[in-house]
């Protein structure tokens, strides 16, 4: 990318410097292909940032499961 691109990007969500990475396992993905090259699954391929967004919810979900599951 070069210095007007950067400069001009939306620093979110403009596809540059962020890897797509399998939204099954969070492999990175290198081609348009829709297969993991870890799982060999069919997977949507996303941003990274929203991958760790995903992993994140995820987890909060299973804290707050096991504190139902616990009682507290």
């Amino acid at each position: 990318m070069n210095y007007d691109q950067w400069k001009l990007s939306n620093p979110v969500d403009d596809g540059y410097g962020y890897d797509m990475l399998s939204n099954c396992c969070g492999a990175v993905m290198h081609d348009d292909s829709d297969i993991c090259p870890d799982c060999k699954e069919h997977c949507e391929p996303i941003e990274d940032y929203e991958y760790e967004e995903m992993r994140k919810e995820a987890w909060a979900e299973m804290m707050a499961d096991g504190k139902r599951d616990e009682g507290l």
